[in-house]
């Protein structure tokens, strides 16, 4: 019953916000992933799009997503996170993404939060890069790593006046998220070939399987990942 609701919930949604106004992005994007697979699952279009239009996108994946398997199998910790990376780096590719403009952090997975190490490291990036644009996930994402992702940013960058921030959809789709602003939504409308690239991308982080039998991404929620297929991406206007 609970996956039912879920899948109306998907249905209005997408009614509601399918006539949006479209995305139109600046150079230079930072996307911040809080584990490998949300950069592909969130921002496919977004990635593919900008690097059609000559624009330069870097993805930060803030955590090595170790515990996708807690409860599951006694693989070696470390062995998932390379293993997640080698999925990431694979998902890019498809995407037409540069491994030089692919950034892993070492934030611990299930753990993250400013006062971790890694975030001076992930200030030197910003400050690096000086992207016109972040992405993080948005403030309904119901998951602990996704709404510290964005408030980390958010802290980061609250001084940079000449820094915009947009949170886009993940687990958006499948938590119980009322409470939004229409007036700050902004959607990408994917081309069929975007959306076959991104169908491709989020099978290479789903399909591959770890020794135990289930994906080294762990068990996604089948209502989650059809949600996350649709021809739009969802993307929010946010304040610093």
């Amino acid at each position: 019953m609970k996956n039912f609701i879920r899948r109306i919930r998907v249905l209005l949604f997408r009614v509601l916000f399918q006539n949006s106004s479209e995305l139109v992005m600046p150079g230079k994007v930072l996307i911040v992933a809080p584990h490998p697979d949300d950069e592909v699952l969130g921002c496919s279009g977004l990635i593919q799009r900008l690097l059609n239009e000559g624009k330069q996108v870097d993805v930060a994946i803030l955590s090595g997503g170790g515990k996708s398997h807690a409860g599951c199998c006694k693989i070696d910790e470390s062995t998932l996170i390379e293993s997640r990376r080698n999925l990431s780096r694979k998902a890019a590719e498809i995407l037409g993404l540069s491994l030089e403009h692919l950034h892993f952090l070492d934030y611990p997975d299930g753990c993250i939060a400013f006062d971790c190490s890694e975030t001076d490291l992930l200030k030197k990036l910003i400050k690096t890069l000086q992207p016109k644009v972040i992405f993080v996930p948005h403030k309904g994402e119901g998951w602990s790593d996704h709404l510290e992702a964005g408030r980390i940013v958010q802290k980061l960058v609250g001084e940079m006046a000449d820094v915009l921030l947009y949170e886009y959809c993940v687990w958006f789709w499948y938590y119980n998220v009322w409470n939004i602003d229409r007036k700050k939504a902004f959607v990408l409308t994917m081309t069929e070939e975007e959306l076959s690239r991104k169908n491709e991308a989020i099978d290479a982080y789903i399909k591959p399987k770890a020794p135990c039998g289930n994906p080294w991404s762990g068990v996604l929620p089948p209502v989650f990942v059809w949600a996350n297929r649709w021809r739009k991406e969802l993307y929010f206007r946010s304040e610093k």
